[in-house]
């Protein structure tokens, strides 16, 4: 199993701006920047973007991360119904107490989905550890805002709430798109198990950059202007 950073020591502040090496102390997930995300069209969808990073991506891969919380998505997928409940989740997480902490959990993902386990480390016992099968995972994209946040949503049947985000802090923005990608190759391995089926699954990742998503997302809102 491939280790992807050592633990992050740092507590989730999350007003700051540029993201520190990791194991660095009292730093954010990642940089605030102003954008349009919530009311734009869905980006990434079914499409699968042509970024890609220096190495294949090979599985399994283990992160260290915090957990942020889950919330209500209105969607299947889509950066649109994963931006306002990061926003949520990081709101919550800056009301923190001094004192307590996120949920310190261990994030594996392999070619049959995502297993999440604690840490030995972890005081906070507020999250779901165990297993979630790839064909529950309908999308997950590393957020545009706060780029150390990976957030991915999950398919839940026979609830009120079919469909809920997940986000996790990673120790550097690097690592977070680095578990995006793992997902994307977990995605396409799953592809390949079950390309006879008669309907396949479906599910998306979107792979382009932060900077990317976003400059889609201010063309929309330009357009949508222009037309108004």
């Amino acid at each position: 199993m491939r280790q992807n950073s050592q633990q992050p020591q740092f507590e989730p502040d999350l007003a700051g701006s540029e993201p520190p090496a990791a194991g660095s102390e009292g730093e954010p997930p990642g940089d605030k920047r102003p954008s349009s995300a919530d009311s734009a069209e869905p980006a990434g969808g079914e499409r699968t973007a042509t970024a890609t990073m220096d190495e294949p991506i090979q599985l399994p891969q283990s992160f260290v991360v915090k957990y942020l919380g889950k919330r209500e998505a209105e969607k299947l997928w889509g950066i649109k119904y994963t931006r306002g409940p990061v926003d949520e989740m990081v709101a919550t997480a800056k009301a923190m107490r001094p004192g307590q902490t996120l949920p310190l959990l261990q994030l594996n993902v392999s070619d049959h989905g995502v297993n999440i386990t604690e840490m030995k480390q972890n005081l906070n016992k507020n999250f779901e550890a165990g297993n979630y099968p790839i064909d529950v995972i309908s999308y997950g994209v590393q957020d545009i805002v706060f780029t150390r946040v990976f957030a991915m949503i999950l398919v839940r049947e026979n609830t009120p709430s079919p469909f809920e985000c997940h986000a996790f802090v990673c120790d550097r923005r690097e690592s977070a798109r680095k578990l995006t990608f793992a997902l994307a190759t977990a995605f396409q391995e799953f592809s390949k198990r079950v390309k006879r089926e008669e309907e396949p699954r479906k599910f998306a990742i979107d792979l382009r950059s932060p900077d990317e998503i976003e400059a889609e997302l201010r063309g929309q809102h330009a357009q949508q202007d222009s037309e108004a």
